[in-house]
């Protein structure tokens, strides 16, 4: 059997996990799905812009122009965390944890889905600014830092974006005249 190179293991624990969220989480954390597959979509779309490196390729700018306006919803899974409070987790007479299996599930769940996205996002990220600063800026060591600054400060508007103004990179393609 042939060895499974890292995107493909990746892919795969990907589309388990969201296959698990699908079935196991109902509502109100359905939205779970969702927000991990759109977070999911920047780390594809990494793999392809590295398959397409060459500055001149409309392929490579087009696929990390895709990449940016969908990377922020890797770490954006995060603040779905701050629903966890809808569980209730503590007994309501003395504030301790509640033993109930089915909260664990949830929060085990979406723990693992936030720190997923974060992580392997961030990762992609990281050899995203590296194949730039290889591309782009390769007299100017450790130019790459400045990539993951800049990837870091957009993300930081386009979670903001998403989470108090309720604009999602999906409504671009759905609905783009909301934006403009």
């Amino acid at each position: 059997m042939p060895k499974l190179s890292y995107q493909w293991k990746l892919r795969l624990y990907f589309l388990i996990l969201l296959a698990t969220l699908q079935l196991l989480l109902k509502s109100p954390f359905n939205f779970m799905a969702l927000n991990v597959f759109l977070a999911y979509l920047p780390i594809e779309f990494g793999f392809w812009v590295q398959h397409f490196a060459d500055r001149r390729s409309l392929a490579f700018w087009s696929l990390l122009f895709l990449w940016l306006i969908f990377y922020p919803n890797a770490p954006y899974v995060m603040t779905d965390l701050f629903h966890l409070s809808w569980l209730h987790p503590h007994t309501s007479t003395t504030g301790i944890l509640r033993a109930d299996p089915k909260m664990w599930l949830i929060f085990a769940l979406m723990v693992l889905s936030a720190f997923s996205c974060a992580i392997f996002g961030t990762v992609e990220m990281a050899r995203l600014s590296r194949l730039l600063e290889k591309m782009l800026t390769p007299k100017f060591s450790h130019s790459h830092l400045i990539w993951v600054g800049c990837f870091s400060f957009l993300s930081g508007i386009g979670i903001y974006i998403g989470r108090f103004l309720r604009l999602h990179s999906i409504y671009l393609f759905i609905t783009p005249s909301w934006f403009f």
